[in-house]
């Protein structure tokens, strides 16, 4: 598993903008994240070099996992990066997952370009396409402008959820399940 280094560039890099281009529908349902101790339900995805993953994989170490449901969430999405440079050690995985319904005509090789176009470079692993909707549905995540945000153990179990910005009082359960 590789950890995301510290990199302002990460901070500063616009994924958001990468969501924003795909301008793409999104996968419906009722916010209903994994209670506490729970595993994270699977699924699977292909990262920006379309390198298949697993939900398996966010084992190992305790993750921060940020997941895009809109294709307009990405500053909040970016925000919450910054802010575990601030709150999280370099231990703690940082992963982000854009989740996304695509419609018919946008293939996912274009929503994957489109995506490492605003990317960089040293996070395309770390940034995962789920073409299907998923994590989405798996999750039962509707469309929000508002990041779904997990902080997952080292076993895969979530420890805390919420479905808020990084600087939303109700960001400090997340950062103090990965602070243990």
């Amino acid at each position: 598993m590789t950890h995301r280094p510290r990199d302002s560039r990460w901070g500063r890099s616009t994924l958001g903008g990468a969501a924003l281009a795909l301008g793409l529908l999104l996968a419906p349902g009722a916010f209903a994240l994994p209670s506490q101790g729970q595993p994270l339900p699977e699924f699977s995805a292909k990262d920006l070099t379309a390198d298949p993953h697993a939900s398996k994989e966010l084992k190992g170490s305790p993750t921060l996992l940020v997941v895009i449901t809109d294709k307009d969430a990405g500053d909040k999405m970016r925000g919450w990066f910054d802010a575990a440079d601030q709150h999280l050690e370099d231990s703690v995985h940082r992963q982000s997952l854009i989740t996304l319904k695509l419609p018919f005509f946008v293939s996912e090789g274009a929503a994957r370009g489109k995506a490492k176009d605003q990317v960089p470079q040293d996070f395309w692993k770390d940034t995962w396409l789920d073409k299907n909707g998923g994590m989405a549905k798996a999750l039962g995540l509707a469309s929000s402008e508002t990041p779904y945000v997990l902080a997952l153990d080292a076993q895969g179990r979530v420890v805390a959820s919420v479905h808020a910005t990084a600087d939303s009082p109700e960001a400090r359960a997340i950062w103090s399940a990965l602070s243990r």
